[in-house]
């Protein structure tokens, strides 16, 4: 399969995507997903800069719609991007799409959802996060690509979050986190879109354990109150090794992944209720005088 040029993968690449369509979701309200993962060490204990990255997602697509892997872990190519769409010219001979004088698609904007909402990576290579063709916003590859990295992007590709996991300090007096992708047991992973879509809770818990502490909390500064689909979203994830390299010799071996769970509101329908309580009763403050020297 040909891939743009900025897509650099041996021929036995392996790549993949999937979006769970049993059960579609109304993402005004809360959705929390998780599942478990086993990377053991013997998958790339001969090549220790292994290339691997894996994510989780919300979309408002029923299946991977140009989705590229490599670097992109199974975006939708950036010519593309969520709630916008290309402009063509009419022109009857030089067909196609409008680009600027930078060669950047020109993009008409739209009030309908078509990709991800918020995508969260886990990234060897931490190459998720890198800027790339047709505006894709990012960082620069000398200085802000980080080695097993969390990376998470959002509804236009901005890059929301970009950090080491070593550096990522979890919450809990019990665990201290994960500083690599690789676990000798399944890790089970959590992820809470809460609060209208205004806040994003990551949780680890390892298989020692069945309390879940906290990664990290991500402020969603946006917001999608103008987008008329919020209530047809679907969780899905996506997997490529290698990442970025015509060799396969870095590509990872054995990746497990069970236990794909979702919980949501299924109803289309956004209820709301006013709640109120009747008036509380007070007792008004009666004035008093001490009085000394009494005998009884």
């Amino acid at each position: 399969m040909a891939f743009p040029d900025d897509i650099q993968l041996p021929a036995n690449a392996r790549y993949y995507t999937f979006v769970e369509t049993i059960k579609n979701f109304n993402s005004n309200y809360d959705i929390t997903w998780s599942f478990s993962y086993y990377f053991p060490f013997s998958s790339f204990q001969a090549t220790p800069n292994y290339q691997l990255g894996f994510t989780t997602f919300i979309t408002s697509l029923s299946y991977p719609v140009s989705s590229l892997p490599g670097q992109y872990l199974g975006d939708q190519d950036p010519e593309y991007v969520l709630s916008a769409a290309a402009l063509y010219t009419e022109h009857p001979i030089l067909s196609g799409v409008l680009k600027t004088e930078s060669d950047s698609t020109i993009l008409l904007e739209s009030s309908i959802l078509s990709g991800s909402i918020i995508k969260i990576a886990f990234d060897s290579t931490g190459l998720y996060a890198l800027t790339g063709r047709d505006d894709r916003p990012g960082v620069g590859l000398e200085t802000d690509c980080h080695r097993d990295a969390l990376v998470i992007r959002d509804f236009d590709h901005n890059v929301l979050a970009n950090a080491p996991l070593k550096d990522i300090a979890v919450e809990s007096t019990t665990s201290t986190g994960f500083s690599t992708l690789s676990t000798d047991t399944y890790r089970t992973l959590r992820f809470r879109y809460v609060n209208l879509g205004k806040k994003l809770h990551i949780d680890v818990r390892e298989s020692d354990t069945t309390t879940y502490s906290l990664l990290t909390t991500i402020n969603l500064n946006f917001s999608l109150g103008n987008v008329s689909n919020l209530d047809n979203i679907f969780v899905g994830f996506s997997l490529s090794t290698p990442i970025s390299t015509t060799d396969y010799a870095l590509s990872a071996g054995n990746f497990y992944l069970r236990n794909f769970h979702i919980e949501g509101y299924e109803e289309r329908t956004v209820q709301t209720e006013t709640v109120t309580t009747p008036m509380l009763s007070v007792v008004s403050n009666v004035p008093t005088t001490t009085v000394s020297n009494i005998t009884a």
